[in-house]
Order: C-alpha cells, then sequence, then structure tokens
C-alpha cells in the first residue's frame, strides 16, 4: 500500500539564468501535518504549484498519491482534483457567488450531484468550518478575513479530499483568529485522517501544527524533521 502521499526525486526549476530549485528531493508520508519553510525566493509556493500540476518543473518527478503528474492523463489529475483540496493564500471566493454556492461548486463541476445532496454535504462542510447555516447565503464582500478563511476551508473539503494545501492559511488574522484557525485545522486533521501540506511563514501556527517541518534554502531541502529537531 501506499504510505507516502508525495514523492519529488530530482527536482529543477529554471526561468532563464534563474534557478529556483536543484536536484531538489523531498517526502511527505501519508497522515503527516507537514509545513514547508524558508526564506523569500526560496521557491515555497513555486514548489505548491508544482505538486499541484499547476506549473511544469525543468526536470524531475513528482508523485502525489501514487500519481506521476507530468505524465497523469486527464483522467488522472480528475481523480486527483477529487482527492486534495486548496485553501489558497487570500481564500480566492469567487465574489459573485454566494458562501453556499462557492462550497457547492467543486462538487457541481467534477461530480454533477443532485442538488438536494449538495444542500446536505455543504451544510456539513459550513459546520465542519465552523460556520452556521446563516452565513450559506453571505456574499464574500460581506465576510470578515477570518470568515474568508473558513469559507474557503469548507470549500477546500467539500470534495472529502486525503490531500489539503494550505497556502499561508493565517495569514492577515490576529492571534485570537488564528489560534483558532490552528485549532480547527488540528482537529480536522484527526478527524478525516487528512494528509495536510501547508506553506506558511507564520512560527506559532508552524510550532503549533506541524508534525514535520521542511525548509528549503540554497535551492533545495536543507532540513526535515520533527519541530523539535528543526528547532535543535
Amino acid at each position: 500500500m501506499e504510505t507516502n502521499a508525495i514523492e519529488i526525486r530530482g527536482l529543477w526549476t529554471q526561468f532563464g539564468n534563474h534557478i529556483v530549485h536543484q536536484d531538489l528531493d523531498l517526502t511527505v508520508k501519508k497522515g503527516e501535518i507537514v509545513s514547508i519553510v524558508g526564506g523569500s525566493g526560496s521557491g515555497k509556493t513555486t514548489l505548491l504549484r508544482e505538486i499541484l500540476g499547476l506549473q511544469k518543473p525543468s526536470r524531475g518527478t513528482v508523485k502525489v498519491l501514487g500519481i506521476d503528474i507530468d505524465k497523469a492523463s486527464a483522467s488522472e489529475m480528475r481523480r486527483l482534483d477529487d482527492r486534495w483540496g486548496v485553501l489558497f493564500q487570500q481564500g480566492a471566493l469567487f465574489s459573485a457567488l454566494s458562501v453556499f454556492d462557492n462550497i457547492a461548486l467543486p462538487m457541481r463541476e467534477l461530480h454533477g450531484l443532485p442538488e438536494s445532496l449538495i444542500t446536505n454535504a455543504v451544510l456539513l462542510k459550513l459546520q465542519m468550518a465552523g460556520l452556521s447555516p446563516d452565513d450559506a447565503v453571505k456574499m464574500p464582500a460581506d465576510l470578515s478575513g477570518g470568515m474568508i478563511k473558513r469559507v474557503a476551508l469548507a470549500r477546500a473539503l467539500s470534495l472529502e479530499p486525503d490531500l489539503l494545501f494550505l497556502d499561508e492559511p493565517t495569514a492577515g488574522l490576529d492571534p485570537a483568529l488564528s489560534d483558532s484557525f490552528v485549532d480547527l485545522i488540528s482537529g480536522l486533521h484527526d478527524e478525516l485522517h487528512l494528509t495536510v501540506v501547508m506553506v506558511s511563514h507564520d512560527l506559532d501556527t508552524i510550532l503549533d501544527l506541524s508534525t514535520q517541518i521542511i525548509v528549503l534554502a540554497d535551492k533545495k531541502v536543507v532540513a526535515s524533521g520533527s519541530p523539535e529537531d528543526i528547532l535543535r
């Protein structure tokens, strides 16, 4: 049985003469909460985009849930879309859609489920993200920063993924909201047996959540281990 959620071997990322990653190797085991950290320009977000198949590396292999992203067929990528969820940095909600329709969108697009099932599923995801049924009718413009993150999280969970990607999940939140969001992610990880991959600059979030920290520097992974190991 596949024990690794993500395997990256010999990854190079190059833009003209500028090399971002050089012979980068990385492994994420299933069930982990992994934080990818590094200085500005170390290629954290670029790496996330390559794992998601949004950007093609110059060379090397990226395998997600056993599927080689570069060689994946359209049907295999569609299967992966079902098995991962993504929380983008600013939430990336569709401003013209209500909270309900934002969360329902992946179910409608990828599964074509009947509306009665979608309604029940959306209300369940709202509850999981710490929101109420009353929030379903709100528009993104009416939401606070913390609520936008929670709605985006509910949408990322809409297809019950095995793998959850978080890009700066607590950026822009005050400490109390940040703490409650960390508690929410931790609870969902335990309840849903998720594998979580997170890019973050927030040291408290990284130390509170992570089971593994991966440090990018000098174009590759320079350290990987538990928060205790990395701090030491």
